[in-house]
């Protein structure tokens, strides 16, 4: 499957819903282990905490997504040295791009980039979203989320849910 990796652009902001958030990230990666996952791993970040466990664990099939044609923002904060690199062009590609290419997201928690990500899962390649409910507040207002896919469950759950699409 090909999964997209989404959450906080700085890790640490995770202690606030649970202490063993590390740990969570970690079992999620040998969760995936066998997937082709697309993220993008901004420094100090939780995709890029999944993306170095995932290789540490023998994933071969890891997809860094970054804009490296931007001009107006730059990408200074992203690691390019995880794997080989994908461009998405500009920062204003980036969610497009991540979700023209998945098949699956997985939510590590919120943040305003992660917000802009699912949004665009309802108009490029509608796919589920998984959201990770050790790892957020709570849910997302009904109003604003009626148009996604989103699927709140615990990490425990991860595997058995992928399974069910095909993973």
């Amino acid at each position: 499957m090909k999964i997209a990796i989404i959450g906080p652009s700085k890790k640490e902001r995770l202690k606030e819903f649970s202490d063993k958030f590390e740990e969570i990230i970690k079992e999620i990666a040998r969760v995936v282990l066998n997937d082709e996952i697309y993220l993008t791993p901004d420094r100090g970040s939780v995709s890029e905490l999944l993306a170095k466990e995932y290789l540490e664990n023998g994933g071969t099939n890891l997809k860094p997504l970054i804009p490296l044609e931007d001009t107006e923002f730059g990408y200074d904060w992203v690691n390019p040295d995880l794997a080989q690199n994908i461009s998405c062009g500009t920062w204003r590609n980036q969610p497009e791009s991540l979700n023209e290419r998945t098949e699956i997201m997985i939510c590590l928690g919120y943040s305003v980039g992660g917000m802009a990500e699912m949004a665009y899962s309802k108009w490029f390649n509608k796919k589920p979203i998984f959201v990770i409910n050790e790892l957020v507040s709570g849910q997302l207002p009904k109003d604003t989320v009626r148009d996604l896919d989103i699927k709140y469950i615990s990490y425990k759950d991860l595997s058995k849910e992928l399974s069910k699409i095909g993973s």
